[in-house]
């Protein structure tokens, strides 16, 4: 999947890029929500999308801004509430809010009440689905997309290192993992940071090198961690793919990764 691909999603941006200023603020969370931030500004810089970084203390007017929220897994209702509250606390201000692809669980009656202000893009079908229950328009108001960590320009980030160990264990140390079982020689990466830090341009792409990295030492990887499965995918691994504590694993690999990536495989 090309970062410069003319899809849906990038159609449906380039439209409203003639009319408003676009405003992005990046999806608070671990590596992996660097990765999705990383990734979004090589999409933005890709297709000529320009922007400004979200800053509270600027005044915003609906017939001027349109707000890109980040993309990723924080609309969860149960585990996180930072990106519901702060889309919710800045939907006044804007034309539209966009947000980027997610995936959404809980929350109905938040994105029920406003569907007017919002245009969700889900990187999975289970998601799109539960929204278009709720009176989500295809094309309106919600598009089927692709996890933004597909847009990598990943000639940015790797090196020429080659493997020189067989697997590493990458599984998930926090609630969201399913079975909360002790790995042993585990490296839960995704935590090297966690926070909200991605609307650092240069730390997101220096944290996502850094993941890859640690990666392209081995030729496997173990993982429930989706943004360490999709990295292991994109580098050609041997990836073995195993649920988190909701569909979001499962979802997105019979979205994107299936047909896609022969060596990743999902073990239920």
């Amino acid at each position: 999947m090309s970062h410069q691909n003319e899809n849906q999603f990038t159609s449906t941006l380039r439209e409203l890029y003639r009319k408003y200023r676009f405003i992005y603020k990046a999806n608070p969370g671990n590596a992996g929500d660097g990765v999705i931030a990383a990734a979004t500004y090589d999409y933005l810089d890709a297709n000529g999308f320009d922007y400004s970084p979200f800053c509270a203390s600027e005044v915003y007017t609906p017939e001027r801004d349109v707000l890109l929220f980040g993309g990723g897994g924080n609309l969860i209702e149960g585990y996180y509430a930072e990106g519901r509250d702060f889309i919710k606390n800045n939907l006044e201000k804007f034309a539209k809010v966009i947000i980027f692809p997610s995936t959404v669980f809980g929350y109905m009656d938040f994105f029920k009440e406003n569907i007017a202000h919002l245009f969700v893009c889900c990187r999975e079908k289970t998601s799109y689905e539960r929204l278009l229950k709720l009176g989500y328009i295809p094309g309106e108001s919600v598009i089927l997309t692709q996890d933004m960590a597909f847009y990598l320009d990943k000639g940015k980030y790797i090196n020429n290192a080659r493997p020189t160990k067989s697997k590493a264990y990458c599984y998930r140390t926090d609630s969201e993992s399913l079975t909360k079982q002790q790995h042993e020689n585990n490296h839960d990466i995704s935590l090297t940071w966690n926070g909200d830090y991605w609307d650092n341009v240069d730390l997101a792409r220096n944290s996502t090198r850094s993941l890859i990295s640690f990666l392209q030492e081995y030729k496997a990887v173990d993982t429930d961690r989706l943004h360490v499965a999709i990295l292991g995918s994109l580098l050609g691994m041997e990836v073995n793919f195993y649920p988190n504590s909701y569909y979001k694993n499962e979802s997105v690999y019979e979205h994107s990764l299936i047909n896609y990536y022969p060596n990743t495989y999902f073990i239920k």
